[in-house]
């Protein structure tokens, strides 16, 4: 038996659970607010920092792809990976996090559904965005004034980090890259992407 891979299309917010071709009285909207209120839990806060540079770049993806290689795709072919960090958590702590990103080599799942031998980094380009506010009162995900974006070409990680796993926020500024605030991603990608090394 072959089964093809689905093809996902966004759903429509109105749409209601049914059973037995009757409303249950509860939609897609109500599973959504139930599950991803929660933007600081660090799940969320990944997904919201995904979408957060697709609006920035106006990338035209309808939905998103839980295991591709890569997190993002500009018109012109440019692979990107996205990775986010908090100093506040969702669950009690005793002090901040300590802010890294996972820059690590992973296999490639090919058509077989066998790996890769080679561990190699997919994306051209790694967006670290960092949820810097640290008032817990106030914190709100929502708020693209507590967000902060660190751009790097994939080229610099495989230059300087060719195997390591993480990269700490210290290490990303003692390299070449570009730091932005949200209004400011697409310009200062651009600038990335159009500049050497």
């Amino acid at each position: 038996m072959q089964l093809e891979e689905i093809t996902s299309s966004p759903k429509d917010p109105n749409v209601f659970f049914t059973f037995k071709g009757q409303s249950l009285g509860f939609n897609i909207i109500d599973f959504w607010k139930w599950n991803q209120s929660d933007l600081i839990e660090n799940r969320n806060r990944g997904i919201l920092a995904e979408f957060l540079v697709r609006q920035a770049l106006n990338i035209d993806s309808p939905i998103r792809l839980e295991w591709d290689a890569y997190d993002l795709k500009t018109s012109d072919g440019i692979k990107i990976e996205i990775k986010s960090a908090a100093y506040i958590q969702a669950w009690e702590q005793e002090k901040y996090s300590k802010i890294s990103f996972d820059i690590k080599p992973t296999k490639t799942l090919l058509a077989n559904n066998n790996y890769s031998i080679e561990s190699t980094r997919k994306a051209d380009v790694y967006i670290f965005c960092l949820l810097h506010h640290k008032d817990q009162t106030t914190i709100d995900p929502m708020n693209l004034d507590q967000w902060t974006f660190y751009i790097i070409k994939r080229s610099i990680l495989d230059k300087e980090f060719p195997t390591q796993k993480s990269i700490s926020l210290t290490t990303i500024e003692s390299i070449y890259h570009e730091k932005c605030e949200y209004k400011q991603l697409k310009e200062r990608f651009e600038n990335l992407i159009n500049t050497e090394p």
